[in-house]
């Protein structure tokens, strides 16, 4: 009986049933193991400014140089990161754990998370940057791609500063 052509749709209906045999709690655990950092990423629109801590952040080009940062898709930041077409990511070093755990926490009220928070603008879009991180990148969207409950966002690094030596935070 002759096979029915290969499609995109095809492949993935087969890889789907591999998938469901798959233990649950080993792909959890070995996750775990992964090594993250904790960054801000923040973004301008506007005059509203937004920050968030992220911890899915990675290189993803040397040349040009490009990062890929995960964003909930259901909040404000990745909104606004689509309309400002530009986002920028600071390095928390080891003594910033609780502006990572105020950025990281749910907006309450009005009170914007960057409020209190010592930043400056990037040369190129104006997203803030940590004044006190060890060092930042600001970046031009180039790609958005959604996956599960998050979208990758992969930007062009169009400009980086070093703002002091140090650990990062983890």
């Amino acid at each position: 009986m002759p096979q029915p052509p290969c499609t995109a749709s095809g492949v993935l209906r087969a890889r789907r049933s591999i998938f469901v045999f798959m233990n649950a709690a080993a792909i959890q655990t070995v996750l775990q193991h992964f090594t993250y950092g904790l960054y801000a990423l923040t973004v301008k629109r506007e005059a509203d400014e937004h920050g968030i801590t992220a911890n899915w952040v990675s290189q993803a080009s040397f040349d040009p140089a490009m990062v890929v940062v995960a964003v909930e898709s259901t909040s404000k930041m990745i909104e606004m990161i689509r309309d400002a077409h530009h986002f920028a990511i600071s390095v928390f070093h080891e003594g910033q754990r609780d502006l990572a755990e105020k950025l990281g926490r749910g907006q309450v009220g009005a009170t914007p998370k960057l409020k209190g928070v010592k930043t400056k603008p990037g040369p190129i879009s104006g997203a803030p940057v940590l004044a006190e991180a060890l060092g930042w990148v600001e970046c031009r969207v180039v790609a958005t791609l959604p996956s599960g409950d998050h979208t990758l966002v992969l930007g062009e690094v169009v400009e980086a500063g070093v703002e002091r030596e140090g650990k990062g935070l983890k």
